[in-house]
Order: structure tokens, then C-alpha cells, then sequence
């Protein structure tokens, strides 16, 4: 069975967020299809899993922590179970509950606060400027792997203390992660967590002054991180940091070559903000996160029991048409964008400021370089990776 057999209730029942043949074009109806059915609806796959689609219920379930648990793990069809021992540790802080959620969130998101951000304004555009240096002698260009996807990782391994080298081996290492299929996915994991302690225990002998030091040696509420603490939250940074903002880069520039969406930014550049947030509204990078019932709980008449698997659907919840009016299409002029983006709650992530700016300064640098760039041919999606996220594997672009 092809792409272009599936329909729409297939996911009603047999929703597999692993499945090769999703695709762009058909996820939104498998979405429609799923939030016309019922609150939440359950698929037999992985041992059965329910999946929340709606706007208030993703929203408020992904509030309601303590029901929805994110100790079990955050992949649907993989479960942590803290009593064995796991091949890969847990990614911090998303995969931990409060109290230790608090003491990861509170020590990880340091260089990621608001009041951070104006640091990071001149590498950012640095490193952009000189990308488009490089696109400019090329006649056309892809928006994803040649400018898209460096951004993100620059930054991040700057945060980190990587140096060139380092920085290398670890994008190769984050891309064969986030592009893993549900049989390579652990082995790929692994793989990059015995590169992280490599590197911790680089820092561990010879302690800088990057911000991978001082998580390395610092102590954070009177005591120090254990190394399977530093993997998970350091694996957990740096794949959030790769895929989130290269997928929305890329869909935001897809976006731009829209005569309508690209003559309005000409006329008030002001409207930036809005079409990045109505950007992450109808593209999200993140689809989807898993979470685990503590309790039974109703959800508009339909019982999810204890100790299920749950999956919070993001992507849906923007297009939702009970919160945002004629939701598939791209309005950067909404009087109220609360799209789930990032998340809601507790999890939501902490680097969307960083996110943000990556996009405000690569849309100004783009459009005041290649004014006039234009699509060449159709974009080719990821399909789903990774059982969660979406994006692109190339966009083409002409530099005029």
C-alpha cells in the first residue's frame, strides 16, 4: 500500500506515527479525520495508544502534568521503564516529572531566557550573512541544506563549546538520530550519547568556560549532575536545537515566496512576528509528544485508563477548526495565534525565543538579499521522522 491509498480513517484506528507513507499532503485529513471521530481515539499499533487531536484537550492535557506523565517517555512505541537498565538515558528535562523536571529545566535554560537573547543577534546574523555569501555564487540555492540547516546547529554547538571539528561529528551524529527509522532509532541514540561522554569528560578533566562546563561541573541545588543526567540533557539539547528550527526556517521561507504573504512584508516589515507565529501555526516542527496516564481520566465521554500511552498531537490542535477559523490556510493576520508550537505546560520548550530569533534574522537577511527569490519545482517533506516531527528534505530556490 502506497501514500496515496491511506485514507483519512486509517487513522481513526490504525494511526501509526512511524509509518513511511505519511507524507505532507495526507497527514492534515488523517489529523481532520481523527478530531471529527472523538475526543481522543485509539490505535492498535505499538500495543494500542490514544491519540488527543483537539485544540482545548491537547492544550489542557499537556498542562495537566501530573496525569499525563512524561516519565514513560515522550516516543510513541517506546516506553522508559526507570527499574531497568536502559541502552540510552532519558532525555532531560522533558522525559522527567517534577521535582527533578525542575532542577534540569532550571539549570538547561540559562542561555536560552529572554534577557539572553540580544547575545546571540550578531553570531546569528554572522553566520547567516555568510551562508548567503556562499548562495549568492550559486544561482539557486536549497533553503534547507544550505542555509536551514546550519543555523540551528551553529548556535547551539556555540552554546555547547564545540569547535569545528566536534561541531561536525555532531550534526552527523544528530542527523542519523532525527532521520532514524523505528528499527535504527536506538542504535542511532546510542550512538550519540557515546559521543557526549566523550565530551563530558573532556570538560570533567580540562573544565572551560562554556556552558557545557559549567553544567558538567557546577552544582545545581547543592549537588552535581551524574553523567547519565548530563547525557540525557545534553542529548536532549541538542536534537531539540536541530529539527525544531531547521523544519520551521524552511517552512517560513516556502512561505515567503508568496506574492501575497512576500508584497505585504515589503510594504510593513513589521508583520515579521506574524508570519513566523502563523509559520509554527500551520507548519509545526513537532507534530506530536507521547505521555503515560497516571490515572484513568474522561475526555469528553471517552475513558482513557491508567497507565496508557497517550499521544498529545500538537499539529492538530493548530488546525483545529473549533480554535482557529479556516485553519489550512496561511493567515499571518489572525487576531489571536495561541498555536501549540512549543508545546503548553510545564514541557513547553524553552528555546523557543532562540527559535524565534533564528527565523526573524534569517527572514531579514533572505528577503533583503534575494528580494525576488522564487521556488523551483515542488518541496519534498521528510514524511514523519523519527515518530514526531515533520519537515523537508529539499526546497529548491532560485536567487532571483
Amino acid at each position: 500500500m502506497t501514500a496515496s491509498d491511506l485514507q483519512p480513517e486509517w487513522a481513526i484506528e490504525h494511526f501509526n506515527p512511524w509509518d513511511s507513507r505519511i507524507t505532507y499532503q495526507n497527514i492534515w485529513p488523517f489529523y481532520k479525520a481523527m478530531r471529527d471521530a472523538a475526543p481522543a481515539v485509539y490505535s492498535d499499533t505499538y500495543g494500542g495508544f490514544w491519540s488527543i487531536t483537539r485544540y482545548s484537550d491537547v492544550r489542557d492535557s499537556a498542562r495537566n502534568h501530573r496525569v499525563f506523565s512524561s516519565a514513560g517517555g515522550t516516543t510513541i512505541g517506546k516506553r522508559n521503564d526507570p527499574t531497568k537498565n536502559q541502552s540510552a538515558a532519558p532525555k532531560a528535562p522533558i522525559e522527567f516529572d517534577p521535582p527533578d523536571h525542575t532542577r534540569f529545566r532550571k539549570a538547561l535554560q540559562v542561555p536560552f531566557l529572554p534577557k539572553r537573547m540580544p547575545d546571540f543577534v550578531s553570531d546569528i546574523r554572522e553566520s547567516v550573512n555568510q551562508l548567503l555569501d556562499k548562495i549568492a555564487l550559486q544561482g539557486e540555492f536549497d533553503i534547507v541544506n544550505d542555509l536551514a540547516e546550519h543555523v540551528p546547529q551553529e548556535v547551539v554547538s556555540r552554546i555547547l563549546g564545540f569547535d569545528e571539528e566536534t561541531r561536525a561529528k555532531n550534526r552527523a551524529l544528530v542527523l542519523r538520530v532525527v532521520t532514524a527509522d523505528f528499527a535504527t532509532r536506538d542504535q542511532a541514540w546510542i550512538d550519540f550519547q557515546s559521543f557526549l561522554r566523550e565530551e563530558i569528560g573532556k570538560r570533567q578533566s580540562r573544565p572551560g568556560d562554556d556552558f557545557m562546563s559549567h553544567l558538567c561541573n557546577d552544582e545545581f541545588d547543592d549537588s552535581k549532575f551524574s553523567e547519565p543526567e548530563l547525557v540525557g540533557m545534553l542529548g536532549a539539547l541538542a536534537l531539540a536545537g536541530h529539527h525544531t528550527s531547521i523544519n520551521a526556517i524552511s517552512s517560513m521561507l516556502r512561505r515567503m515566496c508568496n506574492e501575497n504573504v512576500r508584497s505585504a512584508y515589503f510594504k510593513d516589515k513589521s508583520i515579521s512576528g506574524k508570519i513566523i507565529e502563523e509559520t509554527l501555526r500551520i507548519d509545526p516542527p513537532v507534530h506530536l509528544e507521547a505521555r503515560t496516564t497516571t490515572e484513568a481520566i474522561d475526555l469528553g465521554g471517552v475513558t482513557i485508563p491508567a497507565n496508557a500511552s497517550v499521544a498529545l498531537i500538537y499539529a492538530s490542535a493548530n488546525h483545529d477548526e473549533r480554535q482557529f477559523e479556516d485553519p489550512e490556510n496561511f493567515n499571518f493576520d489572525r487576531s489571536s495565534n495561541q498555536h501549540l508550537a512549543f508545546g503548553h505546560g510545564i514541557h513547553s520548550c524553552f528555546g523557543m525565543h532562540l527559535a524565534r530569533l533564528e527565523m526573524s534574522i534569517v527572514l531579514e537577511e533572505t528577503l533583503n538579499r534575494f528580494p525576488t527569490f522564487q521556488l523551483l519545482g515542488e518541496p519534498k517533506d521528510s514524511g514523519m521522522t523519527y515518530g514526531h516531527h515533520m519537515g523537508w528534505e529539499s526546497i529548491i530556490a532560485s536567487v532571483e
